[in-house]
């Protein structure tokens, strides 16, 4: 029932060996240049980068590239058509490159595509086809076909991925992905590569540690420096919690109600957090309750209420409720499952895109394990064209079922 998945910094390198004999001045040598040439452990500390709004003849344009990289190393990068979607040019479409950390890590490519209105939903075969524009005499170029899978999506085999990555360097690449439907005036799709992806593609390199190397995606050099290799994602040890998942609810009339309000209202404020006095659902300020183990209780009280739904103020207390032993949670927190999850999620549109994260319950505290994003909104996907870009991950063992102490 648990889930998966995890800007933290990694374990450095073991400690240098001690030395049991007298050192002679080679001995020192040799160590110093052991000791010089050993690389510094390198920590991925995640990335969201988007490049900002684009300026272009018709004024500022928001963004159509979008990189989310995580705490292992792993760079996911993802390009969308032009933000007219009405125009049979600009279909929605998502080109997704995904990269892991390390020399030798290949890139994948995928893409995903929405069928025009009143299109079949499934739409098949596509053809991946290339212009270089900056070419005199330019023509397209076909790289063979690709299937879609019931939702959309195509992986690219290795020749067409290295096609494309070339392509993407080159002065003014137009890319097309035309359905296979034997008509003459067959839909097609393009990702909007007007120099945009560039700057993505950079800050990919420049995050994994390969700008200027053989390895880079943009600008290949020379330089023989390390690649870093992916980093470990970290292990999270989920624990059971006591108890079962209703919890306690105090209601204002409750004779607790008022002193564990005043212990929680000044964490309310550093939060930024506007306490509602009521609430769509009629919950008021209610405070919910759940025991934790037998020293720890987690207390949940609604922060504020949204037109989509309301975050919460999650604080773990003593067992007695007299002190507030830690705030938990990210910024905008959604909702504890009774369980040992705190939930939160963060809508960027009115169609579920957006951004969630997941703490989970490890004995003595909640710790992040997994903070993602589905990309950019507003680009013609329900609840965004990929189901997860993580910022952060994690391996999760799940709990025993037994109850806390």
């Amino acid at each position: 029932m648990r889930r998966s998945e995890a800007n933290t910094h990694f374990p450095a390198l073991p400690p240098s060996p001690v030395l049991t004999q007298p050192e002679t001045p080679m001995k020192k040598t040799l160590l110093s240049f052991m000791l010089a040439a050993a690389p510094a452990a390198y920590a991925f500390d995640g990335l969201t980068y988007d490049g900002g709004p684009i300026e272009t003849g018709a004024g500022m344009q928001p963004p159509h590239w979008i990189l989310v990289c995580d705490n292992t190393g792993t760079c996911r990068a993802a390009g969308y058509q032009h933000n007219n979607t009405e125009h049979q040019t600009f279909l929605p479409v998502s080109l997704l490159l995904t990269r892991q950390a390390g020399a030798d890590a290949k890139v994948k490519a995928q893409v995903r595509l929405l069928p025009a209105a009143g299109q079949e939903q499934k739409i098949g075969g596509i053809t991946l086809q290339l212009t270089d524009w900056s070419q005199k005499n330019a023509k397209p170029v076909d790289y063979g076909p690709v299937q879609t899978d019931d939702e959309g999506i195509a992986t690219l085999s290795d020749s067409q991925t290295a096609a494309l990555l070339a392509h993407l360097r080159t002065p003014e690449p137009s890319i097309k992905f035309i359905a296979d439907d034997g008509s003459d005036n067959a839909p097609y799709w393009t990702p909007y590569s007007n120099r945009e992806h560039l700057a993505i593609l950079a800050k990919m390199d420049e995050y994994q540690g390969r700008s200027g190397t053989l390895s880079a995606l943009l600008n290949p050099g020379t330089s023989d420096k390390a690649v870093p290799p992916p980093a470990p994602a970290p292990e999270i040890s989920a624990a059971a919690v006591k108890g079962d998942n209703s919890g306690d609810t105090i209601t204002p009339e409750n004779k607790k109600h008022a002193a564990l309000l005043k212990l929680l209202q000044p964490y309310g404020q550093e939060k930024n957090c506007a306490f509602s006095s009521s609430t769509p659902d009629k919950r008021g300020q209610n405070i919910t309750l759940y025991p934790l183990n037998d020293k720890q209780t987690l207390a949940e009280t609604i922060c504020q209420y949204g037109e989509e739904k309301g975050f919460y103020l999650f604080a773990i207390l003593s067992a007695d409720l007299k002190k507030v032993e830690k705030i938990v949670g990210g910024p905008i927190s959604t909702g504890y499952n009774g369980y040992g999850e705190i939930l939160g999620a963060r809508q960027l549109d009115d169609k579920g895109c957006g951004i969630n994260d997941l703490y989970l319950w490890n004995g003595t505290d909640f710790v992040l394990a997994r903070k993602n994003s589905n990309g950019l909104c507003g680009k013609g996907f329900p609840s965004g064209a990929w189901n997860s870009l993580p910022n952060y991950t994690s391996n999760i063992r799940e709990a025993d079922e037994k109850a806390a102490h």
